[in-house]
């Protein structure tokens, strides 16, 4: 993940990456945090918004109460990324060397990673990263399924496809355990309940 957006910001394009707001959105920036402070990326503008911002400036109020691996980080503070509401995002375009994690992760219809696609899809120089799961019938499952020059449907209500020119990547960065993760816990554990729930 860092040499791909490091390759890509060097060679002057931007990065969007469709982020969910909770948990997915904070690990991203806190990976971009450091990669700067390690020199393998440059000091690069990073755009943020929709309920991303929003959860991630109560992540941070949170920041001492639970553990963190980096427990004096303030993300909105420290990194301080441009936060893009939902008029901005329709007159924002990409600009050279810039990082976009914006929601929805499943790129969902009038979220802003799905308005913002329209204007990366059809760009050979543009740059779309996959970090999290997406439901295959969501617009980023299309996406990450899609071959160069496919027609991808981003909304349900009459908008025009959009045709897929951009460079993709698929990273795993998933926060879901395993099946047999979760089964060797249940069996360690011995409850007499088991609840699953969403989430």
């Amino acid at each position: 993940f860092a040499k791909a957006v490091a390759a890509a910001l060097e060679e002057g394009a931007s990065v969007t990456i469709p982020v969910f707001a909770l948990g997915k959105t904070q690990e991203v920036m806190a990976m971009l945090w450091k990669m700067q402070r390690e020199q393998i990326i440059p000091s690069t503008p990073l755009y943020v918004g929709g309920l991303s911002s929003k959860i991630t400036a109560v992540y941070d109020t949170m920041a001492g109460q639970v553990a963190r691996n980096l427990p004096k980080l303030q993300l909105m503070n420290d990194i301080a990324p441009y936060v893009a509401g939902g008029a901005e995002i329709q007159s924002l375009n990409p600009r050279k060397r810039a990082i976009y994690a914006l929601s929805s992760g499943m790129m969902t219809e009038h979220t802003l990673s799905n308005i913002f696609a329209r204007k990366v899809l059809p760009d050979p120089s543009q740059h779309l990263f996959f970090v999290g799961y997406a439901d295959p019938n969501s617009p980023a499952g299309q996406l990450r399924a899609a071959k160069q020059g496919d027609l991808v449907e981003l909304s349900s209500h009459g908008a025009p496809p959009v045709p897929f020119h951009c460079h993709r990547e698929i990273f795993t960065f998933s926060a879901h355990a395993r099946r047999e993760d979760l089964l060797s816990y249940a069996i360690k554990v011995r409850p007499k309940t088991i609840l699953l729930v969403h989430g």
